[in-house]
């Protein structure tokens, strides 16, 4: 049995798409063994998170969602760990973010460099609430962690909204940048500019690439990418390989596909190089199948990655990303609205306008 306070949580529970959110209070309970207790400071709500709440993703029900959320150590058990990644020591009320998955480091997908595969893996923001449970979600007012997360604290400059996205969106790219080896001066295709895209946009301008175009059907996500660092933007479907464009004569050297769309595969399939490198991040849900032609892949000799979530390290690299460039990039900007715990089913309805990048929630 968990030891209750006299202190009480709250969280949204989510039932199924369509199904009213409940806002249910319980006893704050005291961490055990390897846990940490958190606060919630700021959960911003994902597009997996939208996937899930419109039914275009399973999700074991009730469940709390949420898993881009920032905390603050309210709590350690007493075999909890004391310092983060980097080897920073923990102590109460430090602000910090951590891995989306928490992971034995013994199965074997744990000793293949995939513990985000982990088999005995507990995922944030995507388990069913048991009655006798702490809470494992960000849209809550805490969070328990559980052994195998992977904590990493905040530097100070980097603020809260900034910071909200660090533990998908922002190491998601870290880890496909990793994989796509992306070099000084190569030119990058970046396809959609969501959260993903926008993120993936600073990460190359920052590398630096020689070419940073970005390609996105909306109108105001599109204008959005520039300030984040693409030296070009454009509608899809309106590029050409030329020999005689400056910009792309034969293909990118990397592309890296953050819509998770089929249009936005088949993009990236067309306009890679010979040789080029396609890192596929934002099909994160089913869908149709797409009509690729292999001899496409063959002849063009193309390497295509597909990257989910991400590695400890990836988080210890966005982190860093973060804390360097948190002025050079408006990421702060991206989150314009917070919302109350009470508010869930408004904030939701914000998250569902293409007009906002990321909606978050203030428990």
């Amino acid at each position: 049995m968990r030891e209750e306070s006299q202190e009480v949580s709250q969280a949204a529970l989510f039932h199924g798409p369509n199904s009213p959110w409940e806002i249910r209070t319980a006893p704050l309970s005291a961490p055990r063994n390897s846990e940490v207790l958190v606060k919630v400071l700021l959960c911003s709500i994902c597009g997996s998170d939208l996937h899930t709440i419109c039914g275009r993703r399973h999700a074991h029900t009730p469940a709390i969602l949420g898993h881009e959320i920032v905390g603050q150590i309210v709590q350690f058990g007493p075999l909890a760990p004391r310092t983060d990644l980097a080897g920073n020591h923990l102590q109460i009320e430090d602000r910090i973010v951590w891995t989306i998955v928490a992971n034995c480091g013994k199965c074997y997908f744990c000793q293949h460099d995939l513990p985000q595969k982990c088999i005995h893996g507990y995922k944030y923001g995507h388990q069913q609430v048991q009655n006798d449970s702490a809470w494992h979600g960000g849209f809550a007012s805490h969070c328990t962690l559980v052994a195998g997360t992977h904590i990493v604290k905040l530097p100070e400059q980097i603020d809260e909204r900034s910071a909200g996205p660090l533990s998908c969106a922002t190491a998601t790219i870290a880890a496909a940048i990793r994989t796509a080896n992306l070099l000084e001066q190569e030119t990058v295709l970046v396809v959609g500019a969501g959260m993903l895209g926008l993120t993936a946009c600073a990460f190359a301008n920052e590398r630096p690439a020689r070419t940073v175009v970005c390609i996105e059907r909306n109108p105001h996500r599109r204008q959005l990418a520039k300030p984040f660092g693409a030296t070009h933007t454009a509608e899809p479907n309106t590029l050409t390989l030329d020999p005689d464009d400056a910009v792309t004569p034969y293909g990118f050297d990397v592309v890296l596909e953050c819509s998770g769309t089929n249009d936005g595969a088949l993009e990236a399939l067309r306009l890679a190089r010979t040789g080029g490198r396609i890192i596929l991040v934002g099909a994160v849900f089913p869908s149709q199948p797409a009509p690729i032609v292999l001899e496409t892949i063959v002849r063009k000799q193309l390497s295509i990655h597909g990257v989910h979530n991400y590695q400890s390290h990836d988080l210890l690299a966005a982190v860093d990303f973060m804390a360097k460039h948190h002025q050079d990039f408006p990421f702060a900007q991206l989150i314009e609205n917070c919302y109350g715990l009470e508010d869930i089913q408004t904030a939701i309805n914000a998250a569902l306008d293409p007009r906002n990048i990321r909606v978050a929630i203030r428990p």
